[in-house]
């Protein structure tokens, strides 16, 4: 049974909301659901739960306190949840998480959409355009149904439109699905400094950063910082590799169109001009520690 929580909605559903309609996925007649009320419900649902061998697929999870009531107490039944947030607060889970595909599974997820003969047609093009999505699925789909429904028009038609990175989010639109409103529900949920933090992260050189950086952007101690980077990897903003925490090249222009949208182009160019000063002082301070004897250079440099 696959039951939609709608968590990326403004207002999304909660248990009580889905409960009715599980039991009458069970084949729980309205009126015994009537009877038992809101209290009974949730009593009624684990039974049913209990003595039943099911699967439960409960996607697009906005937060534990949705979930957690929903998921079975005893029984023998399996739950698989999805959400764009990592639930750190659901216990004894095995966690999977599916970041961006390879090039060659892009390349075939597109050919599936758009048909073979014309992905083998114009292989070249759509494997510019796979990586002009970043890899990325939802990028990915929308970018398949854009060229599904336009089976006129050539695939390298999109892959030129891709060409100029500020039109990426612009480009990526296909019916109601918006690569950019999808980025818009996670970014509205943050905190200030979070919010903060993810908009200046795009103005950070090279592919990642660490969390000396992430202080120097907020203006805030290390402790502060490391809690605000980890509440942007809950929201599935941030990648971690290692210690160091990375913008997918979609999110980094996003998160770089709100920096000057929020703070105005001249505030941008101050963040970066800030940036720009900071790394060449920390950089040496770094190249002087490991010269007197202490820990290497690359210890020291975590500015960026």
């Amino acid at each position: 049974m696959v039951m939609d929580l709608r968590g990326m909605d403004e207002d999304p559903h909660s248990a009580a909301d889905i409960m009715p309609s599980a039991l009458k996925e069970f084949h729980v007649a309205d009126t015994e659901i009537a009877e038992a009320g809101a209290a009974g419900r949730a009593a009624l649902y684990q039974g049913f739960l209990g003595v039943r061998r099911c699967l439960l697929v409960f996607d697009n999870a906005r937060d534990e306190s949705r979930i957690v009531p929903l998921l079975p107490r005893r029984g023998r039944g399996m739950c698989v949840v999805t959400s764009r947030k990592a639930l750190t607060g659901l216990r004894d889970v095995r966690r999977m998480s599916l970041g961006v595909l390879s090039a060659e599974e892009a390349f075939a997820f597109l050919g599936g959409m758009i048909g073979q003969e014309r992905a083998r047609r114009e292989a070249a093009a759509l494997g510019e355009v796979a990586l002009r999505c970043g890899y990325l699925p939802l990028a990915l789909r929308i970018a398949g149904s854009w060229l599904a429904t336009r089976t006129g028009w050539s695939v390298r038609r999109l892959a030129d439109r891709l060409a100029v990175d500020k039109r990426w989010l612009d480009v990526l639109v296909a019916g109601d699905r918006r690569v950019s409103a999808a980025f818009d529900l996670s970014y509205r949920r943050l905190t200030p400094d979070a919010a903060r933090l993810f908009r200046r992260l795009s103005v950070v050189p090279g592919a990642d950063a660490g969390a000396a950086c992430a202080a120097h952007l907020l203006g805030r101690d290390l402790s502060c910082a490391e809690g605000v980077l980890g509440e942007l990897v809950e929201a599935g903003l941030l990648d971690v590799v290692g210690d160091r925490f990375r913008l997918h090249a979609l999110l980094r222009l996003y998160a770089r169109n709100r920096l000057e949208a929020v703070e105005g182009e001249a505030g941008a160019e101050r963040v970066r001009a800030g940036l720009s000063r900071r790394l060449p002082d920390t950089t040496a301070a770094g190249r002087w520690f490991a010269a007197s004897g202490g820990v290497p250079a690359s210890a020291c440099i975590d500015v960026c």
